[in-house]
This record gives C-alpha cells, sequence and structure tokens, in this order.
C-alpha cells in the first residue's frame, strides 16, 4: 500500500534522515522505533509533506512525494502529529470538524457521529475546550480528528508521551481497532514494548538510518534491540 524509497531531510547542514526504505503493506499495523531524535518524526513529516525531501513515497503505485500536504491527505494518508497539535481554544467539536474539512459536508455529520461512538468520552466533552482535557483525551480527540479525513494510512506520532500505562493500554486497544476496520496504521514511537505488542512488522532506525526490520517477535531476541530498547 505505502511504499517509502531512498528518503534523505536535512535540516541545513544536518542530515536527519540517510536513505529510509520501507512499506506498509495493506491493512497492517507497521512500527518505528528508536530513540529520541533518531529521525522517526522527520520520515512521517517526508511522507506527509511537511518537511523538504528526496526519495519516493506512492500510495499503491500512486506518487505522493513532491505533492502538497492538503493533496496528500485527499489521497488517504492523515498524520496524527507529535504533541497532539489539538486547536486549544476550540471545542472537541469544533477540532473534529477542522478534521473533516476536505470531506463532502455530508459526511461529516455521520464521522462525527462515528467519532462519538467510537469515543464516548469525546461527545461527553463535545462542548468544552479541547487545551482543558486531560493527556489522553487530548490524544484520543487528536486520533478521531484524524480519523476525520477518512485515511486508508494513519501515522501515529509518539502516542505514549505523557500518558499513563492505564492510558497507554487504552491507546493500544483504540489502535487495535482502527486496524481491524481496515486502516493501516504507521506507528512512531520509543516504547518499544508498545509497539512490539501492536506491529505486525517493525523498524529500528538509528541515526536517521534503518539498521534493523522483522516481526516484533524476531527483534524481541536481537541482542542489540534488547539492551538497547527493552532493557534485558
Amino acid at each position: 500500500m505505502l511504499s517509502v524509497e531512498d528518503i534523505h531531510v536535512a535540516y541545513g547542514g544536518v542530515q536527519a534522515v540517510r536513505g529510509v526504505s520501507f512499506e506498509v503493506r495493506n491493512a497492517q499495523v507497521v512500527g518505528f522505533v528508536g530513540a529520541n531524535g533518531a529521525g522517526k518524526t522527520s520520515v512521517l513529516n517526508a511522507i506527509t509533506g511537511l518537511v523538504p525531501s528526496r526519495g519516493r513515497v506512492s500510495l499503491d503505485g500512486d506518487p505522493l512525494h513532491g505533492r502538497k500536504t492538503a493533496d496528500i491527505v485527499r489521497r488517504g494518508v492523515v498524520q496524527v502529529a507529535q504533541g497532539r497539535q489539538l486547536f486549544p481554544d476550540m471545542t472537541v467539536l469544533e477540532n473534529l470538524e477542522m478534521g473533516g474539512f476536505l470531506q463532502p459536508p455530508q459526511h461529516v455529520q455521520e464521522d462525527i457521529e462515528k467519532m462519538f461512538a467510537q469515543f464516548p468520552v469525546l461527545q461527553e466533552r463535545a462542548m468544552q475546550r479541547a487545551g482543558t482535557l486531560s493527556g489522553g483525551e487530548q490524544q484520543m480527540l487528536a486520533i478521531a480528528r484524524a480519523l476525520m479525513g477518512r485515511p486508508r494510512v494513519l501515522l501515529v506520532d509518539e502516542p505514549c508521551l505523557g500518558l499513563s500505562p492505564k492510558m497507554v493500554g487504552k491507546l493500544g486497544e483504540v489502535i487495535r481497532r482502527i486496524n481491524a476496520d481496515g486502516i493501516a496504521v504507521l506507528v512512531v514511537e520509543q516504547n518499544t514494548a508498545f509497539v512490539f505488542g501492536l506491529a505486525h512488522h517493525a523498524y529500528v532506525i538509528e541515526n536517521g538510518q534503518v539498521v534493523l526490520d522483522g516481526k516484533p517477535e524476531q527483534l524481541r531476541e536481537d541482542d542489540r534491540v534488547r539492551s538497547a530498547y527493552l532493557g534485558i
């Protein structure tokens, strides 16, 4: 489905991503793990056109690289940004409406009802300002807002950041449910155990390069992964 080939990202003279290639197949959860500053977010931002990059990105063979972000979203690739990036002074409902801004008006209300059914707490908080929600509620709203764009591939950047272990568990359930609905998910995280519990396939990135990839059960047995990321 989503193919990323030989992506390079630089900020000034600093090379953040060096020739990264991977794929997200239909209805898969794919994990991208690595330490802070390894280049994970830069890869996502390159896919969605938020930073200049070199390489090739395509969805079912349709080239995405070089397109504007809005065009990429229209084609079905939607990103949940690190830190949630909500509109804090807008209500929960208004944030959801913003998530559907590229959709036909008749779809927006239908999708809001779906989001309220999937995330009941958001219906309870519908008229509450997003900035007053708890961290976990904000993360659920950020994901729901992205789903309003009707993605085929959902890119989720550091979703566990600042969340309690209990909320991290709920977040895992949400991602599994989204994937069960037929949406492919790419999860970028420092929390390796979280990713390995979800992903069908995972990649390890260090210093802007993919250094390992495989099924999570295989990567768990790799000595470098065990010592650097799992504390074993």
